[in-house]
């Protein structure tokens, strides 16, 4: 699956996203496998984040249960490039998800907490409207190093070197998935002309089922 999906993430359908997060609904497990399915699904997203518009709530279940990375960093990928195709209502809608995951009082894993950050900073460098609108929010937060740097980047403070190469890396990050994402059906279509879609499906949904059915 992370192999089709690093090659061709836009060739992913609807259906075989849905068919994935249908089986993850009741899987409890933690595994390496579980963790190739998120990265494979965060990858998708990174092209084709409307698929992942109904399977926002799986994630969060897998972020708040089991402190999975994995899931977290899926959920990044599609909350950053949803932005990216539908701009400032997007991006705050994002920006408050984020910032109820620092504020839940169960805790967040201090990895995770990181990306949350990071995150908040990728959403900032596609709209810097949106993320200055949510800087009274960060300011509860500013004892951890991360948040004061993303504090100065939306205050647009001098920041040390370390810090200014970490947000131009971001910056091409950003830049590598507005190439990437795929913003109208039309993109597609031009693929699966040369792709044979159907024989995809089949070798894809027997590869998840396997998967799956292993780790029960």
């Amino acid at each position: 699956f992370w192999t089709i999906t690093k090659e061709h993430p836009e060739l992913i359908t609807e259906e075989q996203v849905n068919h994935i997060f249908a089986s993850l609904k009741d899987y409890n497990g933690t595994s390496h496998e579980l963790h190739l399915i998120f990265q494979g699904l965060g990858l998708v997203a990174n092209a084709q984040p409307h698929l992942f518009r109904n399977h926002q709530d799986v994630l969060l279940r897998f972020i708040l249960e089991q402190q999975n990375l994995s899931a977290y960093t899926c959920l990044q990928h599609y909350l950053v490039a949803s932005t990216i195709v539908d701009g400032e209502k997007r991006a705050n809608e994002a920006l408050t998800l984020l910032i109820d995951l620092l504020k839940r009082d169960s805790g967040i894993a201090n990895d995770i907490r990181k990306q949350i950050f990071y995150a908040c900073q990728s959403i900032g460098i596609i709209n810097k409207q949106a993320l200055e609108t949510k800087k009274t929010d960060f300011e509860a937060f500013n004892s951890q190093p991360e948040c004061r740097t993303l504090l100065d980047f939306i205050n647009g403070n001098k920041m040390s070197e370390e810090n200014q190469a970490a947000i131009c890396r971001n910056r091409e990050e950003i830049a590598q998935m507005e190439k990437r994402v795929v913003k109208t059906e039309k993109n597609v279509n031009m693929v699966t002309k040369v792709v044979q879609r159907q024989e995809l499906k089949v070798k894809f949904l027997f590869i998840i089922e396997y998967i799956l059915k292993k780790q029960k």
